[in-house]
């Protein structure tokens, strides 16, 4: 997953790439296919028929996370439980096109996999967007929106100045280039309670975001190696969360860590990266752990039907992270809804009403029915009870 997530950063930092049609899981987008230079990329996003109607530079200041349909253009909604969605409060410093004031509101997906851009707030951008009415505009990733640091040539063009040679290059060697410099690396070597090495396990990084957005993440592609050792390229600045994990289907257990060779979230060292950081000699160990199968079994207070062809179950850990278990089950059996490999711990467990895309919006909560939220703790396999209480 390393290289999908840094294709999603390039076309998130940069001008987009020269496809014709990019498809990154349940976002697909509309490149700039014909384009050559980072120059021509900066055209089609910029002042070509694609462009968007509004553009500008500005400072995000705040984000509210909002649920249901986002509106026009096209009952645009994020591709997540309920319609989840981000409005993030801009302060404009520069326009370029159309017609603003002085403070905006920006809707986007939450940035996972559904074509949302990942505001960071306090941080300032270019923005490419389309108004869905007169106090809300909309952005994704495919829109050519970026941090302003990293817009240059988009910039250039935009305020009428001449390219540099590095805006005359093609977009593959451009992005070789920078992208080192906005990102950092981190190396290390993981290794067994005996001190063997810990090969073929996944590593990653994690953001620590206090907001209620999903945190960026950088992985090792290759997995560690046979000597345990592993790189994580294209880190996004930042404060992450550094664990390895590799799981056992034999004997339904995982082997797992977290830097600097603890078990716990709540010990893990936070590892800070900043653009052009080669960070190394991050070792560490991992510890083994059971796996569990969990069931929810939803049925009703007062004995009737509950609705389970509209209903799905979440359960979600408090913790952030690779190695937190955070999964949304739509499929039950008999009212049964089942899954594998849960790590033991305390979780919050929801019901929820799943959204109906052919409608393009997030249906409103059911009237007949209240959705559950609980805590539950996992210590072996179970099957936790679910029952829904009518509204009135």
């Amino acid at each position: 997953m390393g290289r999908l997530r840094f294709f999603l950063f390039l076309l998130s930092v940069g001008m987009g790439l020269n496809l014709a049609a990019v498809s990154a899981l349940a976002c697909t987008c509309l490149g700039a296919y014909d384009a050559k230079t980072m120059r021509d990329t900066a055209i089609w996003y910029s002042g070509g028929s694609n462009a968007s109607k509004i553009v500008f530079e500005g400072a995000v200041e705040k984000q509210e996370l909002k649920t249901g349909s986002m509106g026009a253009p096209g009952n645009a909604m994020s591709m997540t439980t309920s319609g989840a969605h981000r409005a993030v409060y801009m302060r404009v410093l520069r326009s370029y096109r159309g017609q603003v004031s002085d403070t905006v509101i920006v809707l986007t997906g939450m940035g996972d996999a559904d074509c949302g851009f990942d505001f960071e707030t306090g941080n300032q951008y270019l923005v490419y967007a389309d108004r869905i009415d007169a106090g809300h505009l909309f952005t994704s990733i495919c829109a050519g929106t970026s941090p302003s640091e990293r817009a240059g040539p988009a910039l250039r063009y935009l305020r009428g100045e001449k390219p540099t040679p590095d805006d005359l290059i093609d977009i593959k060697s451009y992005y070789a280039k920078f992208g080192p410099q906005w990102t950092g690396t981190a190396c290390g070597r993981v290794t067994m309670p005996d001190g063997s090495p810990f090969a073929e396990g996944s590593i990653e990084m994690t953001q620590i975001r206090d907001e209620p957005f999903p945190p960026k993440s950088a992985d090792d592609p290759n997995l560690s190696t046979p000597d345990g050792s592993f790189c994580v390229e294209y880190i996004a600045p930042g404060k992450y969360v550094l664990t390895a994990e590799a799981v056992d289907y034999k004997t339904d257990s995982r082997w797992m860590g977290y830097y600097p060779g603890v078990a716990k979230h709540s010990e893990a060292v936070p590892i800070e990266v900043h653009a052009g950081d080669r960070l190394s000699k991050l070792d560490f160990t991992v510890w083994k752990q059971p796996v569990y199968t969990v069931s929810f079994h939803i049925s009703t207070i007062d004995g009737s039907p509950p609705p389970l062809g509209r209903l799905g179950v979440s359960i979600q850990s408090p913790d952030r992270d690779a190695l937190a278990y955070q999964l949304t089950q739509n499929r039950q059996k008999d009212g049964y809804y089942t899954v594998g490999y849960v790590p033991p711990g305390i979780y919050t467990v929801r019901t929820y009403l799943m959204p109906d895309l052919s409608e393009g919006e997030a249906p409103a909560q059911p009237f007949d029915w209240q959705m559950l939220d609980l805590q539950v703790e996992i210590k072996g396999d179970t099957t936790v009870e679910l029952k829904m209480r009518r509204v009135n």
